[in-house]
């Protein structure tokens, strides 16, 4: 039963009981406002919450989301970047703060730390993806606090937003290999051998399919044989690496990259006479493995290409043929970059790229899209010009 007394002040303190023990929830202007307070603390003492969670450390919070909430439902490697972040970006500033005790002006102070920090060169330590990933951490852990465990009356971080102070500045740069650059590379590719097994050119293979199909690396590795059927390639699995560096087979990013796309008839025909050399090199070489998996771009052990082992083998290929290096990721972009150049629609890059939006692909592309725009409306203006 609860207790209600008037304080000096005028105001209305509100007491409840708990385990035999009475405790104060606070203190409130009218006493109305002190019994619909009292009533909501019984009720949650019925259904199970302790006034203890009152009390409960951000920290505390933080880890009980992350295994009680989360952690059935991030895939392996999503949940150790989750922690990371928790870890290094969001425990030192609120971990030991009480829950209740951590104010909007807080989280606004740590994304403005966030938005003001510059490395050594005067760079921004953080991109505005980076700490709208960070932001929507803690947006996940206080909806958890508020609306799971009910111990906060509002979420103080609702309808927060990264800070962008300098848009241009911000854009993350998206790199990609031009046209004349991508064949540069593609034709030294073409004619390079490698000195064990000459005739098994994977990263000429890899990188031109890259290039034609737009597919994530982790997505192309994950491929198999069996998922190409005539000109259409399933796209449905991809890898990761696991605490041991082993390889997992994962499920994709979001529901829209599971995909079908199609494939041309130039790049069928290198993913044929790639497949006719694999069959090949393993009767002529007892060395030569094949992948129990049956993947496409396996190493001539049979084993899946490691992230680290294909970057580094990239950024020498590119040195060798004269072009910058772009990273993994780059081939993407400019598959992206070369359909919209070619007159592709938004929509369409979107559906086989796999975004999750169109928006996505739009503001990922916005400054290709807007020079593309540019120069057809150059072209128009000089047709029409009198």
């Amino acid at each position: 039963m609860a207790t209600y007394r008037q304080l000096k002040s005028g105001k209305w303190q509100a007491r409840v009981s708990e385990d035999g023990k009475e405790f104060s929830i606070g203190t409130y202007r009218t006493k109305k406002e002190a019994k619909i307070a009292a009533a909501s603390a019984e009720e949650k003492i019925y259904y199970g919450h302790t006034l203890d969670d009152k009390e409960k450390a951000f920290k505390d919070l933080a880890e009980e989301w992350l295994h009680n909430y989360m952690k059935n439902n991030l895939k392996a490697s999503t949940f150790r970047n989750y922690v990371s972040a928790i870890e290094h970006h969001i425990l030192p500033y609120f971990g030991e703060k009480k829950v209740v005790r951590v104010k909007r002006s807080d989280i606004i102070k740590w994304l403005n730390d966030y938005a003001e920090s510059y490395d050594k060169n005067g760079k921004p330590k953080y991109s505005h993806g980076s700490r709208k990933r960070f932001l929507s951490i803690l947006k996940s852990i206080f909806h958890y606090a508020a609306y799971e465990l009910e111990i906060l009356e509002k979420d103080p971080s609702k309808k927060l937003k990264a800070p962008v102070k300098d848009k241009a500045g911000e854009s993350e740069e998206v790199k990609y290999f031009s046209l004349n650059e991508l064949n540069q590379l593609l034709d030294y590719m073409e004619g390079y051998r490698h000195q064990r097994f000459s005739e098994y050119r994977l990263y000429y293979v890899l990188m031109y399919f890259l290039s034609q199909t737009g597919l994530r690396i982790s997505e192309a590795l994950a491929l198999r044989w069996e998922d190409l059927n005539g000109d259409k390639l399933t796209v449905e699995r991809q890898t990761s690496r696991d605490d041991n560096n082993k390889v997992v087979i994962t499920s994709l990013k979001n529901s829209s990259s599971y995909r079908t796309i199609k494939l041309d008839q130039d790049v069928l025909k290198e993913l044929k006479k790639f497949k006719l050399v694999q069959n090949q090199m393993l009767l002529q070489y007892t060395a030569f493995k094949q992948n129990e998996d049956g993947i496409i771009f396996q190493n001539c052990f049979g084993n899946y290409l490691t992230p680290s082992t294909i970057r580094e083998s990239m950024q020498r290929y590119c040195r060798l043929a004269g072009v910058s290096y772009k990273g993994t990721h780059g081939f993407r972009h400019t598959h992206a970059v070369l359909l919209l150049e070619a007159g592709a629609t938004i929509k369409y890059v979107s559906q086989r790229l796999g975004h999750k939006t169109i928006k996505t692909t739009a503001d990922t592309y916005l400054d290709i899209t807007d020079k593309i725009e540019e120069d057809e409306l150059q072209k128009f203006a000089s047709y029409t010009r009198r």
